[in-house]
């Protein structure tokens, strides 16, 4: 089913559909509830985004080509939708030329560290769902 570039080209464009309604939404349930003098919103997009790419990832790797199917509509679509350094970068650019360097720095060290780490506690999840079984 997957063979096919036209069904794949579907399969993406789905899911990335899916990942920027997910983006969205929990974009600004998040400035809602905190605020707008901060882009936590994005911050949060960006570090739970990091966290399920780190366990899809490595569920993909464990069933090797089997988990092609999943890279493609849940990496390269829904991820790829949800996680948009895109609107990191202007978030903090705007943070540099609106508030301060300090501030813009801040951004990017938190976004930067916390990714890394999601990343390495989903692809420790991943390991603990492989010991279960799942």
């Amino acid at each position: 089913m997957t063979d096919s570039l036209a069904v794949r080209i579907v399969l993406v464009a789905a899911a990335g559909g899916c990942g920027a309604l997910a983006r969205w939404g929990l974009a600004a349930g998040t400035q809602s509830l905190l605020g707008d003098r901060w882009p936590w919103g994005t911050l949060l997009v960006n570090v739970l985004g990091c966290f399920a790419f780190g366990v899809i990832l490595a569920i993909c790797h464990r069933r090797g080509e089997d988990g092609e199917f999943m890279k493609l509509l849940l990496l390269t679509g829904f991820a790829g939708a949800l996680t948009t350094y895109s609107t990191f970068a202007f978030e903090s650019y705007d943070l540099a030329t609106t508030r301060s360097v300090f501030s813009a720095a801040w951004h990017i060290a938190l976004h930067l560290a916390l990714g890394i780490l999601a990343m390495a506690a989903g692809i420790a999840v991943a390991g603990g769902l492989d010991a279960k079984g799942v």
